[in-house]
């Protein structure tokens, strides 16, 4: 049975969604119809619409729409609920169920790469979703603090009025985009497209201190710009852009899949990827 599925938002020019559902589909009884659909704000109703129409079983979501969709969506899981961020819709007899698997695939990496958030201080670039998935897996996680940097600095500032409130034992704090980050961080997230989309600005170009862990959820197939010549332990927006696809893949088909497999589920798409096979 071929399950139809896509991802939605703007721009899509670079996703590797497609490439990495197709080898999802070599997976016994998983055979994937994979659709990018370009969809901007205003044109998200008539996107769903058609996804409806077509009998699509889910879709991924990215931006500009992660906090948008929030709103057209009939029931939300306890965790999209909890970080007010969706990518991942599950379509069941016509109504929408908005999840987020990319709170998992940070959490499936930050592990892999030994880096346990409690008592650290973090820094985190961006304030749309997936800065706001970010900062809710550090504080679930126990950073000892969270500073968010964004153009906008009231969008900075009203994600460290909410989690705040969420985390307490957390202290968030807004900063400016361009102030260099504290000599005490040694958690560096990316959550801006810079890097994939738009050439990445210098303010992120800096060395933290000896042990630092820098992760970008902007991914390419070799190493990107904010991971570039760093002395530490990275994380690649790849490792976490194959997580969330697997836990999609689990909303999907309805299969979930054995934690004791998904880390070498992941490797092995990875190679695939890399090599082009």
């Amino acid at each position: 049975m071929t399950i139809k599925a896509g991802l939605i938002g703007s721009p899509l020019k670079r996703s590797l969604s497609p490439q990495l559902f197709k080898l999802l589909s070599s997976r016994p009884g998983e055979r994937y119809s994979y659709t990018l659909l370009e969809t901007r704000a205003a044109g998200l109703e008539r996107a769903l619409n058609t996804i409806k129409r077509e009998g699509w079983a889910g879709f991924n979501v990215t931006l500009p729409l992660k906090e948008k969709i929030l709103t057209s969506l009939d029931a939300l899981s306890s965790e999209a609920e909890a970080i007010r961020a969706v990518n991942a819709v599950r379509l069941r007899n016509g109504k929408l169920k908005g999840d987020n698997t990319d709170a998992a695939a940070l959490r499936l990496a930050l592990k892999g790469a030994g880096c346990r958030p409690r008592g650290r201080t973090c820094v985190i670039w961006g304030a749309g979703g997936a800065a706001r998935t970010a900062a809710w897996v550090l504080g679930s996680g126990g950073a000892g603090s969270v500073q968010i940097r964004n153009r906008t600095f009231s969008r900075a500032a009203a994600l460290v009025k909410y989690f705040s409130g969420l985390f307490p034992r957390t202290k968030f704090s807004a900063r400016k985009f361009t102030a260099a980050p504290a000599g005490t961080a040694t958690v560096f997230v990316n959550a801006t497209p810079l890097g994939m989309y738009a050439p990445l600005a210098a303010c992120l170009k800096f060395s933290g201190p000896p042990g630092s862990f820098y992760l970008d959820l902007a991914y390419t197939l070799g190493t990107s710009p904010f991971l570039k010549d760093r002395d530490g332990t990275t994380i690649p927006g790849l490792d976490l852009l194959i997580y969330q696809a697997l836990k999609s893949a689990e909303l999907y088909s309805g299969r979930p899949i054995k934690a004791a497999k998904i880390v070498k589920l992941k490797d092995r798409l990875k190679t695939r990827l890399l090599s082009g096979k």
